[in-house]
Parts: C-alpha cells; sequence; structure tokens
C-alpha cells in the first residue's frame, strides 16, 4: 500500500480548515501555507519565509548567516502572542534542529495586528552547500480567547553556500 505524500495531506487539510474557517463569524487563527495562492487566506494566520543569506547581516557585520521570517497576521487585535521559530538543517538521515526563538507574550512588540520574528538566524561556519527550512507555530489571545496556529513548514527548502 503507498503512503499518501505529506503535501498532499497538508494541502487537503489546509483547503478544509479554509472552508470551515470562512464560515465562523468570529475571526479564528489557523496556520496558512503559501502553498495555495489562490485560496483565500484566513482571517488570523502565521506566515513563513523561505531560508536565505542574510544581505543585512553581511553588509553591516561582515558575517553570513543564514535567516528566516516569520510573522503572525490577524484582522483584529492579537495579544500575548506567543510565536515560536525553528530552523532546520537537512541531514541525510533525519532532518537537525539549529536554532530556536521566540516571542515574548509580556512585551508591547506582542500585540498588535502584524506580530513578526526577524531575528531568527544561524551562523556559517563555512561555505559548505546545505538545505534549510524552518517551522513557526504560535498561539494569541484574540477577542478574549485563546487561538492555537499549528506547525507551519518553509515552503520551499533552499540549498544555500553556508555550512555549520
Amino acid at each position: 500500500m503507498k503512503s499518501i505524500p505529506y503535501f498532499l495531506i497538508r494541502r487537503s487539510i489546509f483547503a478544509f480548515a479554509i472552508l470551515f474557517i470562512s464560515s465562523l463569524s468570529a475571526p479564528s487563527y489557523s496556520a496558512t501555507p503559501a502553498i495555495a495562492p489562490h485560496l483565500p487566506k484566513a482571517l488570523c494566520r502565521i506566515e513563513i519565509g523561505d531560508a536565505h543569506i542574510s544581505t543585512s547581516f553581511m553588509r553591516h557585520q561582515g558575517i553570513r548567516v543564514v535567516k528566516i521570517n516569520a510573522n503572525s497576521i490577524c484582522n483584529v487585535r492579537q495579544s500575548r502572542v506567543t510565536m515560536t521559530l525553528e530552523i532546520y538543517k537537512v541531514g541525510q538521515f533525519s532532518n537537525y534542529f539549529l536554532h530556536r526563538t521566540e516571542t515574548n507574550p509580556n512585551s508591547l512588540s506582542s500585540s498588535g495586528l502584524v506580530i513578526k520574528i526577524q531575528d531568527a538566524k544561524v551562523i556559517c561556519t563555512n561555505s559548505t552547500p546545505s538545505s534549510y527550512f524552518g517551522v513557526v507555530y504560535a498561539k494569541a489571545l484574540i477577542q478574549g480567547k485563546w487561538h492555537y496556529a499549528g506547525k507551519t513548514r518553509s515552503i520551499h527548502i533552499r540549498k544555500l553556500n553556508c555550512g555549520n
């Protein structure tokens, strides 16, 4: 018996979630992968970018780092957001956890319509080509109720000239 590829399961779950969420009157908080641009985006969602070499770090500090950005976006005010972003390196037999960054729910920057993580990075120790991706998940207080966004992976696994 063949197993169903993970991305097909993820896409089906996403399509169901969008239909269910759009039927609710109160905003909900859901993970929104970018693989389905033709579907409407959820009212509240998390988004994660692809791994890239930071040109800003290279220009200002002279070091090469792999960086991944993530956002928690909502059409109503969200507060006490705890968004966690993890960076992984693809290995031959398994993926290797490299770094975790988390927003502080008590910080003023963890409230509003858009909450960002822009400081998740891993320093390159050499230029050996390696593949990287990120995973983000979050919880937020929205209109007096806790909402949770499950793990969402970067759409593309990027091979970068950065080893560590």
